[in-house]
Order: structure tokens, then C-alpha cells, then sequence
């Protein structure tokens, strides 16, 4: 359970980036943590998102959770000026659902069971 809130901090910096580089000017977020289990619901009224660069995030955020490659890597999330992280958030989410229209904008949630 060390670092968990700066680990979610990092998370939500990353998908923060990731929205206004996308122009999005209104964001939700919301976070559940319930003992080890936490849950980030995020919307956003983000621009133009591709169906190709949103398959994309999707594969990224739902690869295999990697316990011993979130402990190295999560201080590097957001370390960057542009939105290249979402690996690195895969690693550190057991499952995301993400959905995206032009009307509703980006709805993205994760879940992750704390190390």
C-alpha cells in the first residue's frame, strides 16, 4: 500500500494530460477507494479522438497488470509534455472500460486492487 494516493495522483495526471491535449475543457473525476480495491471514473468533453487512437488506449490500459513494473516505473508517469504514459497505467490497472463519442466526450474508468 505505499505511495497508492501519489500512484493514483500520477494516473489521473496522465489522463489529465491526455484531455487537454485534446481540448477538453470540462473534466469529472470521480475516485472510490473501498479497502484495497479503487475505482477512477473520468469524462471529459475531449475533440477528436480516432477510433483507431482510442482502440489504441484501450489495449493499453487492459494489458496484463505488472505488479513489479508499476513499483519501478509509476514516479515516471506524467514526466513528460504530451500523453505517452498509458502503458504505464495499464500495468497499474487490474481492468478499464473506455468509451468515447463527439456528444458525451471520453469516459474512461479503471480499476485497480492496491499493492
Amino acid at each position: 500500500m505505499k505511495h497508492e494516493k501519489m500512484k493514483i495522483i500520477k494516473m489521473l495526471d496522465e489522463i489529465l494530460s491526455f484531455s487537454f491535449l485534446h481540448q477538453a475543457t470540462k473534466m469529472d473525476i470521480k475516485i472510490e477507494i473501498d479497502g484495497n480495491n479503487t475505482i477512477i471514473k473520468f469524462n471529459d468533453n475531449s475533440k477528436d479522438i480516432t477510433g483507431a487512437k482510442l482502440e489504441e488506449i484501450r489495449e493499453l490500459l487492459n494489458i496484463e497488470k505488472q505488479s513489479e513494473v508499476e513499483e519501478y516505473y509509476w514516479e515516471l508517469i506524467g514526466q513528460r509534455d504530451y500523453a505517452d504514459e498509458f502503458t504505464i497505467v495499464g500495468f497499474m490497472t487490474d481492468k478499464a472500460t473506455i468509451n468515447y463519442s463527439v456528444d458525451k466526450g471520453l469516459e474512461l474508468t479503471l480499476y485497480r486492487t492496491n499493492v
